[in-house]
This record gives structure tokens, sequence and C-alpha cells, in this order.
């Protein structure tokens, strides 16, 4: 059963996003559980744990594997735990599942910066300020954050 994206998957997203989705584990656990369980990753995640975030989110993407808000909490206590390549891989597989988000590419380019990757940084940046401006005024909240990682890149710097 797929679940309509925002824009429309390529034709891989659409089966990684089946598959997953058929996944055994993810019949295993209701939908209420797991947001009983989100809900106390989330509170560690505001509190600013994100490493005791990172195993309970670690759990919520093996019996939820297609739902975004678990995906997008592992990305980021991936993130905050200084783990950028591994919150690369999971903001990637965000755009893959769900495509037309300009934030995971956003946060792509953060972990390409502090990985000190600043080219692939400035490239990334490039396409999500270009992305904005298509957006018809969507995403024009992200555009200041964008530009000054923007001009952080186009100095070398992170």
């Amino acid at each position: 059963m797929s679940q309509p994206a925002t824009e429309s998957r390529s034709r891989f997203g659409q089966q990684l996003y089946d598959e997953l989705q058929a996944l055994p584990s993810g019949a295993r656990l209701s939908a209420e559980q797991l947001e009983v369980v989100y809900a106390l990753a989330y509170a560690h995640v505001i509190q600013g744990q994100y490493a005791q975030a990172l195993p309970i989110f670690s759990i919520l993407a093996i019996y939820g594997p297609t739902r975004r808000h678990y995906l997008a909490g592992l990305a980021l206590c991936l993130e905050q735990c200084e783990r950028y390549e591994e919150a690369i891989r999971m903001y990637s597989l965000l755009i893959t599942l769900f495509p037309g988000s300009m934030e995971p590419a956003l946060q792509i380019a953060e972990c390409l910066l502090m990985l000190g990757r600043t080219a692939e940084a400035a490239e990334e940046l490039d396409r999500v300020l270009r992305g904005i401006a298509e957006s018809g005024g969507r995403y024009d909240a992200l555009r200041p954050r964008a530009q000054l990682l923007r001009d952080l890149a186009g100095r070398g710097t992170a």
C-alpha cells in the first residue's frame, strides 16, 4: 500500500517505499504503540538529549520505516551526535522517500560543512537555494539559513 508523497517519488523511491512498507517489522506494533514510544524520543529531543533519543529513534525506524517523523528524528539525532556520514544517509533516505522538501537537503549541507567538505556543501546549498526560489514561497523561511551556510561554504569555513 503506497502513501502519497508531497511530490511524486522516483520509480526507485516508490519501490523502496513499498518494500519498506511491506517489511514484517512494520506490523509488529500498532500505530498507537509507536506514537507512545515516539513521545518518549521527542521528549528527549526537546530537552537536547540527542544521545538518549538516538536508540529510541533507531527502534522507531525499524518498526515504522516509512514514517517520516521517525526517520527525521533519527537523522537529527545522528547529526547532533556528530555522526555526520550516517546522518547524511538518513537525510538522503528522507529525500528519496519524501521528495520535495528542502529541509533534509539543507541538513545534508550542514553535515557536509561539519565534515569539512565545503565544495560539496556549496553545491548542495546552491541546489537548496534554487529549490527555495522555485517553491513559490513554500520554503522562504529556510532562505536565510541556507544563504548564511552558502556564504560560509563559499569562504571555505565551517
